[in-house]
C-alpha cells in the first residue's frame, strides 16, 4: 500500500503523540501499534461524524512505496463530513452490486451499473472498470483514497480469478458474504488513511525502510482485528442498497470497524 503524494499529518489532539511514541519506541510492539491505530480511528470517527476540515499540521517527507495488488493504486487525503456520504455510497454500491449479482447474476448486475459492454474484455479491463464505477467521482482531495481502497477490495475478492467467466461464478456461488466485503472495504479505507495522514509523522521517527514496515504490520493489525473480532450476523438479502436504507447500512458497517479498533487501543 502507498501513495505518490503525502499530505500533513491532521491537528487531531492524541493521534501524533501516540503515532510517533509507537514509532520511536524501537522494535514498535503489536500493543503499541494498535494503540496508535485506536487513537487514530477515534479522531477519524470523530472527524466524519462532525464533518470538521482538519488543515495539515505540517507537510511530510518522501512518498511511500507502491501499493500491492495487480493495477496501480492512488492517492488521497484532506477531507470534510462529504467524506462520511461519499464512504457510505461507495459501500452501498459494493453492497448492491455483489447483491444484485448473487440474487440476479452477473449481467443483470452490470447492466444496473450501466456496465454490461464489459463482459467480454479482459480481466483486469474488468475489474478496472468496475472499481471505478463503484467507487464514482466526488471531486474531493480524498476520493483517490477511497478509490485505492475498493481497488484493494476488488483485488482481493478476485485474488484467485483468472476470467470473467470465474469472476461470475464466484460472485453467483452465494459464497460471497456481502457484510465481510463492506467490512473490508473499510478496513482497506482506514488503513490508507492512516499510512496517508500519518506517514510524515512516523518517517520523522524512523527510517524510510522501517516506516513501509511499520504500516504494513498496522495494515495487518487493523484486518485481524476487523476479521477475529467484527461480527457478520446481518441478513442484507433483502436490503435495497439504492435506498436510504442502504446507505445507513453502509455507514454503520463503517462506523463498526472504527469502534472495534477504538476499543482495543
Amino acid at each position: 500500500m502507498g501513495t505518490q503524494k503525502a499530505y500533513g499529518s491532521p491537528k487531531w489532539p492524541g493521534v501524533n503523540p501516540a503515532v510517533g511514541a509507537a514509532a520511536s519506541s524501537g522494535q514498535p510492539t503489536n500493543q503499541k501499534i494498535t494503540a496508535a491505530v485506536g487513537a487514530f480511528a477515534a479522531a477519524y470517527k470523530n472527524h466524519l461524524t462532525s464533518g470538521t476540515v482538519t488543515p495539515g499540521s505540517r507537510g511530510t517527507g518522501g512518498g511511500i512505496a507502491p501499493a500491492t495488488g495487480r493495477r496501480s493504486s492512488r492517492g488521497g487525503g484532506g477531507g470534510s463530513g462529504a467524506k462520511r456520504s461519499r464512504a457510505a455510497n461507495a459501500g452501498a454500491k459494493l453492497g448492491h452490486f455483489l447483491s444484485t449479482a448473487r440474487q440476479s447474476g452477473l449481467r443483470e448486475a452490470l447492466r444496473q451499473f450501466d456496465l454490461s459492454d464489459l463482459r467480454d474484455k479482459s480481466l483486469d479491463e474488468f475489474l478496472d472498470a468496475v472499481v471505478d464505477r463503484l467507487s464514482g467521482d466526488g471531486g474531493l482531495i480524498d476520493d483517490e483514497t477511497l478509490n485505492r481502497a475498493m481497488s484493494l477490495t476488488i483485488d482481493e475478492l478476485a485474488e484467485n480469478i483468472e476470467s470473467v467467466d470465474e469472476f461470475e461464478t464466484l460472485l453467483e456461488s452465494g459464497d460471497v458474504d456481502v457484510e465481510e466485503m463492506l467490512q473490508i472495504l473499510y478496513s482497506n479505507i482506514l488503513s490508507l488513511n492512516f499510512e496517508q495522514k500519518e506517514y510524515g509523522v512516523v518517517r520523522e521517527k524512523i527510517s524510510r525502510e522501517n516506516t513501509s514496515d511499520f504500516f504494513e504490520r498496522a495494515r495487518g493489525i487493523i484486518r485481524a482485528i476487523v476479521r477475529d473480532e467484527l461480527s457478520r450476523e446481518r441478513d442484507l438479502s433483502s436490503l435495497n442498497w439504492n435506498s436510504p436504507d442502504g446507505k445507513r447500512m453502509a455507514d454503520e458497517i463503517n462506523h463498526e470497524v472504527l469502534d472495534i479498533l477504538i476499543h482495543n487501543e
